[in-house]
């Protein structure tokens, strides 16, 4: 890795200071819209079609938020190309972290369902070479032997900002090919002794650090052992890391791990290893361990704090992040994370259409975190955990309708 220092450090005249975050495609090539929702969105209805078509039973022509279907792959492409011509000249990279975009350099991370059986990956396996060179063109040739060993590298995206692209499948408890992270020399232990080194590595470099990865660290998801390990490791770093980004769950949230007492949780409420979208009925999280966590959360008190970004599969309504961070070459805060704006689109809106292979989709503003109800003044750690406890203060109507926001913002406005 090219060394580089605020002193130093050239950047290139293009730098926008936006990144594109993106997570979770999930095309389905089999997927027929008006297709009947019991089916998974493969089969027409034999009979009484206009019937559930009017209670919402058929498949929508653009994905059916809700529904447990993956995405058609007219939404995928179509998500892809509204991005590509709103965003391309404005981005510098995007993090893609995992489950299945043009001259903008792409960040990807292997996912829970980008191997087969799903969840399941072994120390090595042919998958990763497999990987390797249909990611050839992504990964940095020196990374590439570590790619193919462990399914995990580091990118310098600029000078002095740099990507570790982690593979969460080593630390993920459902799969049983990986028993956690205390053997030695066992995949989870060595990936995360290469994540240590390259933090050690990024600190003598003066970089800054996003760490990206497809499953979130959780109690819920993490072999213990590897869950303390990255927690260890991500507080003793945290002054270089700028973000911890991640996706898989489907839900748009942050999670907060601290020393001891995580009380961490993974808003999936299933505990199998099927991985299927679920839904989540609002009148349980208002109750959830989520916001219990958020009350728990210790103040004045180092934590790292893991993103998880909602996805283009309609789960509820597609999304994708666009990202800001400083870029002033000078600055001891160069590379630190700004700020994010969330866009979204209305999908059924779309599907209720006349013609609606006519009008596609457009995506709006969701959110921006430093406006309105959040205003949040920037995304250090010590910024959500303030944010987890304006959203939990007993008897403030002010911060029932922040967490009211909060929940409406999880389930992509669904």
């Amino acid at each position: 890795m090219p060394t580089s220092s605020s002193s130093s450090r050239t950047l290139p005249n293009n730098l926008h200071g936006k990144f594109l975050h993106i997570t979770d495609i999930h095309i389905d090539p089999h997927y027929q819209d008006e297709a009947t929702i019991k089916s998974g969105c493969h089969r027409q209805a034999k009979k009484h079609h206009n019937k559930k078509k009017r209670k919402g039973k058929l498949a929508g022509y653009w994905g059916s938020p809700t529904s447990g279907c993956d995405a058609p792959p007219r939404l995928a492409n179509h998500v892809i190309d509204w991005i590509a011509d709103g965003w391309k000249e404005e981005i510098d990279f995007i993090v893609w972290t995992g489950d299945n975009a043009r001259t903008i350099p792409i960040i990807p991370c292997i996912g829970n369902n980008d191997v087969h059986p799903h969840n399941q990956l072994q120390e090595t396996v042919n998958i990763l070479e497999t990987y390797s060179e249909m990611w050839r063109d992504f990964i940095p040739a020196d990374q590439l032997p570590t790619f193919r060993q462990g399914g995990y590298y580091a990118i310098d995206v600029a000078p002095g900002l740099r990507v570790l692209v982690l593979n969460t499948l080593y630390f993920y408890d459902s799969n049983d090919a990986v028993k956690g992270c205390e053997k030695r020399k066992g995949p989870g232990h060595d990936h995360l002794e290469w994540i240590r080194a390259q933090l050690a590595t990024a600190r003598r470099d003066r970089a800054r650090v996003y760490m990206i990865g497809h499953v979130p660290p959780s109690e819920r998801t993490f072999y213990s052992s590897c869950l303390d390990l990255y927690t260890d490791v991500s507080l003793e770093y945290r002054d270089i890391i700028g973000g911890h980004m991640y996706g898989h769950v489907n839900m748009d949230h942050f999670t907060v791990l601290q020393k001891e007492n995580n009380n961490n949780y993974d808003c999936d409420p299933t505990d199998d290893d099927d991985d299927d979208d679920v839904q989540v009925d609002l009148t349980m999280l208002k109750k959830s361990d989520l916001r219990k966590q958020y009350k728990k959360v210790r103040e004045n008190e180092p934590a790292v704090v893991i993103h998880v970004a909602p996805p283009i599969l309609p789960v509820y309504n597609p999304g994708f992040r666009i990202n800001e961070y400083n870029t002033d070459p000078s600055s001891a805060d160069f590379g630190v994370w700004i700020k994010y704006t969330q866009y979204y689109s209305d999908l059924n809106e779309y599907n209720n259409k006349h013609r609606p292979e006519l009008e596609p989709p457009q995506f709006q503003i969701e959110y921006a975190t430093d406006e309105e109800p959040y205003n949040m003044k920037d995304l250090s750690a010590e910024s959500w955990v303030d944010l987890a406890k304006r959203m939990t203060q007993k008897g403030s109507k002010k911060s029932k309708h922040l967490w009211k926001t909060f929940k409406k913002n999880m389930f992509v406005q669904t």
